[in-house]
């Protein structure tokens, strides 16, 4: 069965050449290692940066070696829960620090995640509550509006900004569009989505979820979903379609 990889994470590059490694999973992703990548003990080994990263060697595609432009960022890596079906230990996600600030992550510390000077935790779980609590919201809300970055002032501005937004009421009569719910989403423990409760740990079971609510096979839901990542214009699509196909 043909599996659809959503929103596949790439890193920003600059214009500097060096040797690097490149990691490309099975899901789609991929990681540029600064120095080289290697097998060991069942496991993909990637040397960035000084710090050395482990991923399961059942979810590595290839290795590859080339010619690649140094990242001029460091990245975020995203842990993800251990209830989840994939094997990948992180997400990377390209990150625009600002000199001298302060870093939401760093792996060289002690205590990686930091959501203030003071306030400092050993998982992204763990700092994202601390942050869904300090402005009133839910982790999966800060997840979303947190931005790109690995900067915690503009973290910190960014979802102080869309909390003020939030709160703002519409000065048009036009409808608000209601908040969109993404189909995949790699920062989620259970990663794909087909209803706000209804959560499911790889594609193959959100595919059969969405099957069973249309009366479908799962080839019917890939092929008439659409390449979205928008939850509710999923729903749009295969409702439309099952009644196009229903006796006039």
């Amino acid at each position: 069965m043909k599996k659809i990889v959503l929103f596949a994470v790439w890193l920003s590059f600059g214009a500097t050449s060096l040797q690097a490694d490149i990691i490309y999973f099975k899901d789609g992703m991929k990681t540029v290692c600064l120095e080289k990548a290697w097998e060991e003990n069942g496991e993909v080994k990637c040397e960035y940066d000084g710090v050395i990263l482990s991923y399961q060697k059942s979810a590595v595609l290839r290795i590859e070696k080339r010619r690649a432009p140094k990242p001029k960022a460091d990245v975020i890596p995203h842990q993800e829960s251990n209830t989840g079906g994939d094997n990948k230990t992180f997400t990377q996600i390209p990150t625009t620090p600002k000199k001298n600030g302060v870093t939401f992550y760093d792996p060289r510390r002690p205590q990686k995640y930091w959501t203030s000077a003071t306030s400092k935790y050993n998982t992204f779980q763990e700092a994202v509550a601390a942050l869904a609590k300090q402005y009133d919201r839910s982790p999966q809300w800060i997840q979303n509006h947190m931005g790109e970055t690995n900067d915690l002032h503009e973290i910190h501005r960014n979802l102080a900004s869309s909390k003020i937004n939030a709160s703002q009421t519409p000065t048009t009569d036009e409808p608000v569009r209601q908040q969109i719910i993404e189909f995949y989403n790699p920062r989620r423990a259970q990663k794909y989505w087909t209803s706000s409760t209804s959560k499911h740990n790889n594609f193959l079971d959100a595919i059969a979820a969405l099957a069973e609510q249309y009366d479908r096979t799962p080839q019917w839901v890939q092929k008439y979903m659409g390449q979205t990542n928008d939850l509710h214009i999923i729903h749009e699509n295969l409702a439309t379609r099952k009644a196009n196909e229903s006796p006039q």
